[in-house]
């Protein structure tokens, strides 16, 4: 922002240099850009922070000079209209959107001779920045950069009805602006209007079909408050700028629409431009009030880290910026600690929200160099990663050692293709998405990881092993209290041949399956963390819910300590492949992390020294019915609790003659070892009697001999 210093010293009395004033602005907080010699002394380049609204003008700035200085401030007082009057019989203003317009002022002015400003406010105007142009408009212009308040003049004689309608515009109504160009307007834009058709976009910019020009005898001088939000958006869609739409993005305040438009008339009778109607018209439904923020005395002490803040010195500090401040006693003493100030904050000072707020401004005013330097002291604190981030680390290496790689994909995706009805309820939709791409939260990161193997796939890299450990959000409720919830997910999928043939005949393609996927999750994920009783599940009824999965491949994991599956393992369903684009068989997981996380076992890495003596290793061959399981197995060994027993594995199976139908011979090799001494062929002999008759106990078996 261009400020002529001779300007500003009209409001305030300094007499110090335009480089010592620009010190003191910057300060103060602001920046000050440059210094430059005009026809009109010498030109500060002020740039005002996007939530300083109230500083778009001479008199804003010379608000912040004064309260610097410690200067009062001779803000410009034109004379006050009243309400109503002749102005009634001119013209009329009707709201109907009091939203977006919380006030509407508007005064008239007759017998109006349109001609060249005086030379002392075209000196200002060119000083600022602003090319004259005539009198009503070089009016309009001054007083918007002399008090921060937008203004319009309509020729009130092309006024349909010589009314003022504040709407929102009608679809398919468009508006030529004063640029010459013809804009198509939506429900979404506010629009000054007369009786007939729009003449405005609110706040931003005149419609050509009431412009003033020479001929113009009678004018219409609008002062009104447009909603930020609203001037934005309209001005963003219209791929329009105007210094008018600027100041309204960023507040202007409310309390001075009918100010400016006294001041814009006294300035237009001072030219002999025309003769001011008595009476204004302000339409004010939604009076906008200022905020009341209690500021206590100690916390501005600590936050600036200055001993000598008393209540009197904050109090005079937002006084200065014209604040509106009560200091308030505790009742019983006068201790400092419990002093606190009532600040009453005027609308045009939008920024200020909190008790921060008004500790920062004690800070500028009082002086950021009068601040002591001191040390920082306090405790500091030892970092570290949580609980939770050490045992996804963990989780990230365990499956990263099965030959997978980690892929860290975007929490943001499309909707998936193949969701069901209630997955559909349950996505967590993004307001105001970009792109489809990119419009819903991902509820799996199994959609996400698809769309990276296609991607592979899609540039030659078919075979493929992926895992990642990230977050996942669905709805969740029911009777109209749905919120999301974010969880913790890990997923996996492996696809192709997980070992690629070569020159050697013993050396074959190994395509992935089901197998090696259940043995990616038991083998290299549950047993590494010492997870167990993890029960792999048919889907059954589940199928239905699952309809990505193949039904007869794949299944559900539920942990001991729930009646209910945390996770789902299988391979992709045919359909569902060929659709996303794969030639090879797909296959994925996913888990509850703090299901993996809950069902590992408080004490679970022990120390157990190597031992020095030799191992023995025997072979039992129980003969079983079709039906048992391995895991059937497995059990039973386990729960014999054998002394000496290392480690036991399946090495054979046999089905055939002499065996009877539906009966299978299974080759189990056990190794026991002692810490204390060589194990003797007694000792080896009484654990495997234990053993044989676990498996006959539990498992049915039968021996030869």
């Amino acid at each position: 922002m261009r400020v002529p210093l001779d300007w500003l010293k009209e409001y305030v009395g300094v007499t110090e240099s335009a480089e010592e004033v620009g010190v003191r602005l910057t300060m103060g907080g602001s920046e000050v850009e440059g210094i430059e010699e005009t026809d009109y002394s010498r030109v500060l380049d002020v740039y005002i922070t996007p939530n300083r609204g109230d500083s778009l003008s001479m008199v804003g700035v010379a608000r912040e000079v004064a309260a610097l200085y410690d200067l009062p401030l001779n803000a410009p007082t034109p004379p006050e209209s009243e309400t109503g009057g002749t102005v009634l019989s001119f013209a009329s203003v009707t709201m109907e959107a009091p939203q977006l317009c919380p006030r509407y002022a508007a005064r008239v002015v007759r017998n109006v001779r349109v001609k060249p400003s005086p030379q002392w406010m075209q000196d200002k105007l060119n000083a600022a920045g602003q090319k004259p142009i005539s009198n009503v408009v070089d009016v309009t212009n001054y007083v918007m950069l002399e008090l921060g308040q937008p203004l319009h003049a309509f020729d009130l004689d092309k006024l349909a009805g010589k009314k003022i309608v504040v709407r929102t515009a009608r679809e398919g109504e468009t508006l030529t602006t004063l640029d010459g160009i013809e804009r198509e307007l939506t429900s979404a834009m506010l629009v000054i209007a007369d009786a007939e058709k729009p003449v405005a976009v609110a706040g931003v910019m005149g419609g050509a079909n009431s412009e003033v020009s020479d001929a113009t005898k009678t004018l219409l001088l609008e002062s009104a408050h447009f909603a930020p939000l609203s001037v934005r958006r309209t001005s963003r869609a219209l791929g329009l700028r105007t210094e008018a739409s600027y100041r309204f993005e960023r507040v202007v305040d409310p309390t001075i629409c009918r100010i400016a438009v006294d001041r814009a008339c006294e300035l237009l009778a001072q030219m002999g431009a025309g003769e001011v109607v008595d009476g204004v018209i302000d339409e004010h439904p939604a009076p906008l009030v200022g905020k009341e923020i209690t500021l206590r005395v100690s916390k501005c002490v600590s936050l600036l880290g200055i001993p000598d803040i008393t209540a009197e010195i904050a109090a005079d500090c937002l006084r200065r910026l014209e604040l509106g401040v009560e200091i308030v006693g505790n009742g019983l003493n006068d201790s400092s600690e419990l002093e606190t100030l009532k600040v009453h904050v005027p609308p045009r000072r939008a920024d200020l929200l909190l008790e921060e707020d008004l500790i920062e401004e004690v800070g500028r005013i009082y002086g950021y160099e009068n601040i002591p330097e001191t040390l920082p002291i306090g405790v500091t604190t030892r970092g570290g990663d949580s609980a939770e981030s050490l045992f996804a680390m963990e989780v990230r290496r365990a499956l990263a050692s099965c030959g997978l790689q980690e892929a860290v994909t975007h929490s943001l995706c499309a909707p998936f293709p193949f969701d069901t009805e209630a997955d559909v309820a349950r996505r967590v939709p993004v307001r105001n998405a970009l792109s489809t791409d990119i419009s819903t939260l991902r509820r799996s990161i199994v959609q996400t990881l698809l769309d990276v193997a296609k991607r592979n796939a899609s540039r030659g890299a078919t075979s493929l092993g992926l895992f990642e450990v990230g977050r996942v959000w669905q709805n969740e409720g029911e009777n109209g209290e749905i919120i999301p919830r974010e969880f913790v997910a890990v997923g996996g999928l492996i696809v192709g041949s997980q070992m690629e043939a070569g020159w050697r005949k013993d050396t074959k393609s190994v395509p992935a399956d089901f197998g090696t996927m259940r043995g990616i999750l038991e083998g290299g994920l549950f047993a590494p963390l010492q997870i167990e009783g993890v029960s792999i599940l048919p889907l059954g009824e589940s199928a239905a819910a699952l309809p990505m999965l193949h039904p007869g491949r794949a299944a559900l994991l539920q942990f001991a300590d729930r009646d209910y599956p945390e996770g789902v393992l299988g391979e992709l369903h045919p359909n569902v492949a060929e659709t996303l684009g794969f030639r090879e068989r797909v296959y994925v997981f996913e888990v509850s992390l703090e299901a993996l996380r809950r069902s590992v076992p408080a004490a679970r890495f022990r120390y157990h020294p190597l031992s020095k003596f030799p191992s023995v290793s025997r072979d039992i061959a129980p003969r079983l019915d079709e039906s048992v399981t391995f895991t059937q197995i497995e059990s039973a060994i386990q729960s014999a609790g054998v002394n000496h027993l290392e480690d036991f594995r399946l090495t054979d199976i046999y089905r055939g003659e002499p065996l009877p139908a539906e009966t299978k011979s299974v080759t189990l090799n056990f190794t026991f070892r002692s810490s204390e001494g060589t194990l003797g062929e007694t000792e080896v002999n009484a654990a495997l009697d234990v053993l044989r008759s676990k498996l006959v106990e539990q498992c049915g078996a039968t021996f030869a001999g």
